[in-house]
């Protein structure tokens, strides 16, 4: 298993497990209510389960969900964390289980663009609340999660383009309509997961020139708590050496850190960048087993040498 990571479980863990049982909730409920009255797909499993429902009418949705997922998780297994894999089996039989229970809902929505729409918003809601929880709903969202440990790719991406596979075969066997409508959802759904994703807690890698860097540095480090890289550049006009002070933060600590180095320096020239992932002290920990493995076979080089 390349990604080690054991469960916990306390009430922290359980309270997750909810969070995961709330955002399959809302799949299952737009399956059964959006999904399937306007003939959409939907993305990955579920597709294919969708994709067979309609055609022969059997096996039930929630089944097929149930049965597909099966060779799947015996992937993540061997390739994603332990912990992981647990919490995305709450997340999968959860589905399961809740597209069996909403059976037979209907949203009053007759309109099949309004209903795309609203269909997107809804699983985007959905499967970030499981992310969210570090967990997922199965299928896809556990190939997308190895991605992103793995190569830094967004979820939203992820899926967006592994359900274009899905697209194709929608507008081959169900119509062409239903499968652009579907096209609609999907990319509405991977906008709203990266933002559910994202939260608040979006990371910003913030650049600030000014004369004052070092009293800016010092309040950032004492007052935010965070890290503070200088780096030594040069006015492009005035040829003299210039401090850039660079930091990552919080979407919610971006205000205080604007006030922090306007009021030190109301001349101050500040860059702000969104950024995909952090890894690091202060934010994400890295915990793959290989990255440990190479530290510790460097370290040993280092001191035979």
């Amino acid at each position: 298993m390349r990604w080690k990571s054991k469960v916990t479980w306390d009430i922290t863990t359980f309270k997750k497990f909810l969070v995961i049982l709330l955002g399959t909730a809302i799949s299952g409920w737009t399956i059964n209510a959006l999904i399937i009255p306007h003939q959409f797909m939907s993305g990955g499993v579920s597709g294919i389960s969708l994709l067979a429902y309609y055609l022969a009418g059997f096996p039930p949705v929630g089944l097929s969900i149930l049965l597909l997922n099966i060779p799947i998780f015996i992937l993540g297994w061997r390739e994603v964390s332990l912990r992981f894999v647990v919490f995305s089996l709450v997340g999968m039989l959860g589905l399961s289980g809740f597209v069996f229970l909403f059976t037979g809902a209907r949203f009053p929505i007759y309109d099949d663009m309004l209903a795309a729409i609203m269909a997107g918003v809804f699983l985007g809601v959905g499967g970030g609340l499981a992310f969210r929880a570090d967990g997922s709903q199965g299928g896809i969202d556990i190939i997308s999660i190895y991605l992103n440990r793995r190569y830094s790719i967004r979820y939203g991406h992820t899926i967006f383009s592994i359900n274009i596979l899905i697209l194709v075969a929608t507008g081959i066997v169900v119509s062409v309509d239903r499968a652009l409508y579907t096209m609609i959802m999907m990319f509405v759904s991977s906008q709203v997961l990266d933002r559910i994703q994202a939260g608040f807690n979006q990371r910003k890698s913030v650049m600030i020139i000014s004369n004052a860097s070092r009293t800016i540095s010092q309040g950032i480090l004492h007052d935010l708590h965070r890290g503070v890289t200088i780096l030594k550049g040069e006015g492009g006009y005035t040829g003299h050496p210039q401090e850039v002070v660079y930091t990552v933060t919080t979407m919610l600590e971006l205000g205080r850190l604007k006030e922090l180095v306007w009021t030190i320096d109301p001349d101050a020239f500040i860059i702000v960048n969104d950024t995909v992932e952090v890894i690091g002290k202060g934010f994400k920990l890295q915990k793959s087993e290989d990255f440990s493995r190479k530290v510790r076979k460097v370290t040993e080089k280092k001191e035979k040498a």
